[in-house]
């Protein structure tokens, strides 16, 4: 059982990339990061960190970190061996993990080696559903219609940007939001629902070979209740449907029901249960490297 570590995505993808595109959509953010560097994508200063584990030429695991973010795990096959060996890699770096991403088993069981190596404490900081879309069902009724966001939709969106993380990640935003509206909006990937003016947002991202990721869907709160979100939602799916991709994926909190009885009202169907954790580090060590 050997870990191989990598400096460049490419060649990252072009030894565990097939075996992650046996299951694209499911795989949809690890990849879609990975690809998103080949191109040239800058998460952070530090380096990403690229690695995986085989066996016998068998992929076992696959981990991608662009610091400050969490590690992304992924398991092709149960092995507590193969998430041990990453564990004492980063470990021996004197990498100090803030936390982890990954299908819920894979997670739990790498914080569990974690934990048992660094005597980190770790938490659940949410459970997650991946969900697939391949086909839209189309709200009905609602009034307006999806369009991209444009310049003028700027000092809005940005408001709105804010006002999602307040409330999907208590406030935490890594990426400047003005710079991430303008950005969206000239890569022509960020959609508003129009009903006399923006009543709704959601954008996508982290393309993959057959689909794409839809993202900081937010409707602000004096505009609920009229279907929206779900209305946006589903436009834009279509859009890329439309456009060439065979599927969308995205992830909801599992504590928001409203919002996952949404996605699936508009088609989307659940692929995979994923869970986020953190790690919290004794007030004794180090501070924390990233």
């Amino acid at each position: 059982m050997i870990l191989r570590t990598f400096d460049a995505a490419a060649e990252f993808l072009r030894r565990v990339g097939p075996t992650l595109l046996a299951d694209e959509a499911e795989n949809s953010l690890i990849l879609g990061v990975a690809l998103r560097l080949r191109a040239g994508h800058s998460y952070g200063e530090e380096p990403a960190f690229l690695a995986y584990v085989e066996d016998c030429s068998e992929v076992l695991a696959a981990v991608v970190r662009t610091p400050p973010y969490n590690l992304l795990v992924r398991e092709e096959r149960e092995n507590d061996d193969a998430l041990g060996l990453v564990t004492a890699h980063l470990h021996g770096g004197g990498i100090r993990l803030p936390g982890i991403h990954g299908a819920r088993s894979a997670a739990l069981r790498f914080a569990n080696v974690w934990e048992e190596t660094t005597r980190a404490r770790s938490e659940v900081a949410m459970e997650q559903c991946l969900y697939e879309l391949t086909e839209v069902v189309a709200p009905s009724g609602v009034p307006g219609r999806v369009r991209l966001a444009d310049p003028d939709d700027r000092d809005l969106l940005v408001s709105w940007v804010r006002a999602f993380a307040d409330e999907a990640v208590g406030g935490v935003l890594r990426q400047d939001p003005v710079g991430l509206v303008e950005r969206l909006t000239e890569a022509s990937t960020l959609a508003v629902w129009d009903d006399n003016g923006a009543a709704s947002m959601a954008a996508v991202s982290r393309a993959t070979s057959n689909g794409i990721s839809v993202s900081l869907v937010y409707t602000p709160p004096e505009k609920r209740g009229h279907g929206y979100a779900s209305a946006c939602v589903a436009g834009l799916s279509q859009r890329q449907l439309d456009a060439g991709r065979r599927f969308c994926t995205l992830f909801a909190d599992l504590a928001n029901r409203t919002s996952n009885a949404l996605y699936q009202r508009i088609g989307y169907r659940p692929l995979a249960d994923f869970v986020e954790i953190h790690f919290r580090y004794a007030k004794s060590e180090a501070a924390p490297m990233s």
